[in-house]
């Protein structure tokens, strides 16, 4: 198949052909996807994560047994792109038993530099985000910023629907806590975004209850 062929296929089927060895296939995945892993890692760690985008397409072939099309090849792509921050927070910190529920980016790993590609609005708020937990981070990231569905931030962070709703509801109590000095001239962009954000929370299924904390045997 030449070229334009491939260009045609979704993710999952060009997934196929570059686990089976058609390495034109891995390239135009790389293509795709690149500036969303690219973007994930700088907001996390700042500049210097090339290599970690890298080591993510590459690790998505190594345990390719994993994605079996159980989930899109997108949240699996950011499945590994997570294994792959996990791992380098516990490096960059040399910390190996590290409790990502509790723990925040800037407690392991803190970088000036995460937020100077954003506009003024964005850099605060990926600021602010740096000094959540780990777990609540991630899935306001990929809810709001990736927008994903509650289902898909579940398969990325392996963790059910009512979880993914706790960790969404406590981090932005912690985003409104961070914001919580008035501004000058009444509410800013920043209060603007918490509040649209605050607005698309995913909804509890009818009979479902408010999930206070996450589920030890979901997190």
């Amino acid at each position: 198949m030449g070229s334009s062929g491939l260009e045609m296929l979704g993710d999952e089927a060009l997934f196929d052909r570059w686990a089976a060895g058609e390495p034109r296939a891995g390239h135009l995945l790389f293509k795709r996807h690149f500036d969303a892993v690219l973007r994930f890692f700088r907001r996390q760690l700042g500049d210097d994560v090339h290599d970690l985008v890298q080591t993510t397409f590459l690790g998505c072939v190594q345990a390719r047994e994993r994605f079996a099309h159980r989930a899109t090849f997108r949240t699996y792509l950011f499945t590994v792109a997570r294994f792959q921050l996990y791992k380098e927070l516990r490096r960059r910190s040399r910390r190996p038993d590290v409790d990502f529920g509790v723990t925040s980016v800037e407690d392991l790993a803190p970088s000036p530099s995460r937020a100077l590609h954003e506009r003024q609005e964005t850099a605060l708020l990926v600021e602010a985000l740096g000094r959540l937990p780990v777990e609540q981070q991630l899935a306001l990231y990929f809810y709001y910023i990736e927008d994903m569905t509650a289902p898909e931030v579940g398969d990325v962070l392996e963790c059910a629907v009512p979880a993914v709703r706790s960790r969404l509801r406590r981090g932005l109590a912690g985003l409104r806590h961070h914001f919580a000095a008035p501004q000058p001239g009444g509410p800013g962009p920043v209060q603007a975004t918490l509040d649209l954000w605050e607005a698309s929370l995913p909804e509890l299924v009818a009979g479902e209850p408010e999930p206070g904390t996450d589920d030890p045997t979901n997190a």
